[in-house]
């Protein structure tokens, strides 16, 4: 298989803008994710989101025109976080085996965050399945993003069906600890589930193809 480089390339959220702007529309996002995390989205009302965003509602509508924008906003924002945690950890010319390392240590940093509020892409998947499917690609979209990039990081080192395959355990490995940890609020579950995966994943990339 090929050996090229992490390929890091996750999607590109819109710009921002700059100054005053881009304060307020990062505060809208921040609050938008806490609220739909608190409460759920259907339940959370564009007047919530001002309130906790410190910003007059009628001022939301400049940034966003629905709170299905701010959605799709606050996925971009997430993935963008997950996606630039994940490559700060790496150098360009990273192997497949230390590339997916550096995937499960970022879970593994997130530990006490994770135990405290849950995993927001996994709950907000969740939520949006249950009250509005038609908006569940916005949370799952996150999901589907690291599962192809960890597909093609397996895939430089094994067969096509065997990297799907592998991607699709360690993803789902991950998630479940997130949501273990934060029903029990213990994050040292979910250091221990990162240092058996790692193990695992030595094995995995060790063993004849």
């Amino acid at each position: 298989m090929a050996k090229g480089t992490s390929e890091l390339t996750p999607p590109e959220a819109p710009p921002a803008g700059t100054g005053k702007g881009a304060a307020n529309r990062q505060k809208i996002v921040d609050a938008a994710l806490n609220l739909f995390m608190e409460r759920g989205y259907a339940e959370t009302s564009i007047g919530d989101i001002a309130e906790h965003a410190g910003l007059l509602k009628g001022n939301l509508s400049y940034y966003f025109k629905t709170k299905a924008e701010m959605l799709e906003s606050v996925s971009d924002a997430r993935m963008e976080e997950l996606f630039g945690r994940l490559k700060a950890l790496l150098p360009a010319d990273a192997s497949a085996l230390v590339s997916i390392r550096a995937f499960i240590q970022v879970t593994q940093d997130s530990a006490h965050e994770l135990a405290r509020v849950g995993c927001p892409v996994g709950t907000l998947a969740s939520q949006l399945g249950k009250t509005d499917p038609a908006l569940q690609p916005y949370a799952s979209r996150i999901l589907e993003a690291l599962q192809a990039w960890l597909v093609g990081q397996f895939a430089r080192e094994l067969p096509a069906a065997k990297a799907r395959q592998h991607a699709e355990f360690l993803l789902t490995l991950l998630q479940g600890a997130a949501v273990m940890a934060h029903a029990f609020r213990d994050p040292a579950l979910i250091d221990r589930q990162a240092r058996q995966a790692k193990a695992w994943l030595a094995d995995v990339l060790a063993s004849p193809h």
